[in-house]
Order: C-alpha cells, then sequence, then structure tokens
C-alpha cells in the first residue's frame, strides 16, 4: 500500500517519484524483531495449549508462517525458545513487581506486615493478569504449566527469570515476620505460588464446585481472598 501524506501520494522533488514505502525503509533489525516477535506469540499461544513436550518447531514454525531453520538461527532449539517466551514477558512481571515493593518499603520503613508485602508482590501480577490481552493470558497459563512441571521434564528450566525476585519477597517477608524461620518462609512462599498456580491456570473448577458462586477468571475477586488467607495463615504458622 502506497504511503500517502494529508495531501495525497507523497512524491520526492517534484519529480513524481513516490517515496520509499514504511516496508521498504525497515531495517533489517526491525524486520528481525518483527519475525521474532511473531515466532514468540505463535510458541506462547502453542505451549500454552498442549505442553512444552506437545509442540514441536515444525507445529511452531507453521503458526508463525516461517520456514523451521529461522526458529534454529534465532533461538537454537525447542528448549532455546522456550526460554525466551518465558523470559520476554517475565521482564515486565519482574519490573513491576519490584517497583510495587520499593514503594512499599519506602512507604513502611521498617514497618513491614505480612499482608502489606503480599499486596505489594501480588497486586501488580494480577493487574497484569487483569488486562485480559491474549498472549497475557496464555503466557499465565504456561507460567502455571511450569510451576507444576517435575524439575528435569524440561531442559535447562529448573531457574526461572522471577527467581531472584522471589528472593527479595523472601526477604521482606522475614522482616515483616521475624518471629518465622527461614523453612517457615519458603514453606509458605511454596504454598502462596500453588495457590497463584491454580489461580493462573483458570481451570473453571472452583466454577462447578460452587455452583457458579466463584469464577476461576475473576480475577478481581481472587487477589483479595489470598492476600487475606495467606496474611493471616502465616500469622498461624508461628504458633
Amino acid at each position: 500500500m502506497a504511503v500517502t501524506s494529508r495531501y495525497g501520494p507523497a512524491s520526492v522533488g517534484g519529480t513524481g517519484e513516490t517515496m520509499p514505502s514504511a516496508t521498504q525503509r525497515r531495517t533489517n533489525r526491525e524486520r528481525r524483531g518483527e519475525s521474532q516477535e511473531k515466532i514468540l506469540d505463535a510458541a506462547e499461544a502453542l505451549f500454552a495449549a498442549r505442553t512444552f513436550h506437545g509442540v514441536s518447531i515444525k507445529d511452531i514454525a507453521g503458526a508463525a508462517e516461517v520456514d523451521a531453520s529461522l526458529l534454529h538461527y534465532y533461538f537454537g532449539s525447542k528448549a532455546g525458545l522456550y526460554a525466551a517466551v518465558i523470559g520476554r514477558r517475565a521482564d515486565e512481571v519482574n519490573t513491576a513487581r519490584l517497583a510495587s515493593m520499593q514503594r512499599y518499603a519506602d512507604a513502611e520503613r521498617g514497618r513491614f506486615t505480612v499482608e502489606g508485602v503480599l499486596r505489594a508482590y501480588l497486586d501488580p501480577t494480577f493487574e497484569f493478569a487483569r488486562t485480559c490481552i491474549e498472549g497475557r493470558l496464555n503466557y499465565l497459563t504456561l507460567i502455571a504449566q511450569l510451576n507444576s512441571t517435575p524439575a528435569g521434564l524440561i531442559p535447562d528450566a529448573e531457574t526461572t527469570p522471577f527467581d531472584p525476585v522471589i528472593q527479595v519477597f523472601i526477604a521482606m517477608l522475614r522482616e515483616a515476620s521475624p518471629s518465622s524461620s527461614d523453612e517457615d518462609l519458603y514453606w509458605f512462599y511454596h504454598m502462596l505460588s500453588g495457590a497463584i498456580t491454580v489461580s493462573w491456570a483458570r481451570t473453571g473448577r472452583i466454577d462447578r464446585l460452587s455452583g457458579g458462586l466463584c469464577r476461576s477468571e475473576d480475577l478481581e475477586a481472587i487477589a483479595p481472598q489470598m492476600i487475606a488467607l495467606f496474611a493471616e495463615g502465616l500469622s498461624r504458622a508461628r504458633r
């Protein structure tokens, strides 16, 4: 499609030559970036729908409408592509979580509560989810799968980009609950991670069990329930 201005087709120096189209002016780096994003979007959707082992490089290449050799060129392997998919949105989640926890730390200055730390950690994650953008919802499903996959089944996935931020969260919980042992705190995170995983999976099971009273898609309701329950849970664990 020709590039047009408000005055009609653009021209150069009055010669009648049309200017290069936006597509023609794109750099190799821009084209490479667009191609990678297209592949990552396709991989994210397929991994979420069919898990890591249920998807092949050929499947992803077909969905992205590119040659399979391009996936190997950019990402090396299916495991490399999976790591790139996990890492792409992890930066956004980690940045939001760290900023929220830093705001809380600056505001409270040594007066941490378990509920406050939980809110600072969870609120940005649920805000990320509530946008209901398809790619983000696929990503939440993917993280739920990763959290519930035994170590070693997905190559090089024993650690995640979220781990350093989780350690910051644990450190803040330690300050909020100084009488809790590290063992208590890590078990606390383990249980919290399970609740987050079930929530991200959005299985619909709670819908059936509650006769529609609760909905697994209702992220607005889940966050305050989770914060209230787990804030009380850690205090009881210390008794």
